[in-house]
């Protein structure tokens, strides 16, 4: 059995996804959650103009964010230390010195947030060309959520997508009324049997203890925002929605309160977590982040 990483050990937060072919017109930089592999955004790279290079920032490589996911009794890492930390790696790649686009996918999009927030409070907002923002719920007081307000059947059909994401396979499941999510894995376990998703003999035992490793990353993000108080911004946001949404029915996700300009939104296929593996998605990402116009 090969042995457990080491959340402590130094890895690269920052990496060139996709160098340029040549001197590069365009730059873009996402900031990526974890929860899947970074590799998820490699569709995106290959789908870009020649001219485009495409960095990204990788929270799961930052050694105390993910000691935060493991152990719910590790402190919160707050926003604006992760902003700082991401700054901090731009500025020593020199991607700081010239235009680029900004992206943040899920937690990520906030975290992406502060960032354009921090460039904006030091006079070097003109940097940002556009703000795009996957999927990523406002840390607004509206959708700030404790872990024990969050429904249990939503928080279900959210592991459900994910764990579909996880064996790329379409997973699709009802979710019923449920006092806890503990409560309906049995009925998710059946169904991703049924469906081919997960062999006939996994183990109940097995499907809770990776519930249980998401639910640690969905409560890290939570106490890490739920201190962050935004500040809002003089500039455009982007939101690219998919079409099972974490929340399909709330509209811009809270970002029109922290804008002073309204919210371009953009509706694309798939779900939170395949929305960079659809092909009619990464399409329409591709071109929304080459195109975007200077601020």
């Amino acid at each position: 059995m090969s042995p457990r990483p080491d959340p402590t050990a130094a890895r690269p937060v920052l990496r060139l996804l996709r160098d340029a072919d040549g001197p590069a017109g365009r730059r873009i930089c996402a900031v990526h959650p974890g929860a899947l592999a970074a590799a998820e955004w490699q569709n995106l790279a290959e789908r870009l103009p020649a001219d485009t290079a495409l960095y990204l920032l990788d929270l799961g490589n930052v050694a105390e964010f993910l000691t935060a996911a493991l152990d719910p009794r590790a402190p919160a890492v707050p926003i604006g230390d992760l902003a700082a930390r991401c700054l901090d790696e731009l500025a020593a790649a020199g991607i700081d010195t010239g235009p680029f686009t900004l992206a943040g996918w899920s937690f990520g999009g906030v975290v992406a947030y502060e960032i354009a927030a921090r460039l904006d409070a030091s006079g070097r907002g003109a940097l940002l060309r556009d703000l795009v923002l996957l999927d990523s719920i406002a840390p607004v007081p509206a959708f700030k959520r404790t872990d024990e307000l969050l429904d249990a059947a939503m928080l279900l059909d959210w592991f459900a997508m994910y764990l579909g994401a996880k064996r790329r396979r379409p997973f699709t499941v009802s979710i019923p009324p449920l006092a806890v999510p503990e409560d309906g894995l049995p009925l998710l376990l059946d169904a991703a049997v049924a469906q081919g998703l997960l062999p006939a003999d996994t183990e109940l035992a097995g499907l809770r203890k990776l519930y249980a490793a998401y639910q640690g990353g969905l409560s890290r993000n939570n106490r890490c925002t739920a201190p962050y108080e935004p500040v809002p911004l003089e500039r455009p946001l982007t939101l690219v929605k998919p079409e099972r949404s974490l929340l399909p029915a709330e509209g811009d996700l809270g970002w029109s309160g922290l804008s002073s300009r309204p919210v371009r939104q953009v509706d694309v296929p798939g779900d939170h977590y395949t929305m960079l593996r659809d092909p009619e998605a990464v399409n329409a990402l591709a071109g929304l982040l080459a195109g975007s116009a200077v601020v």
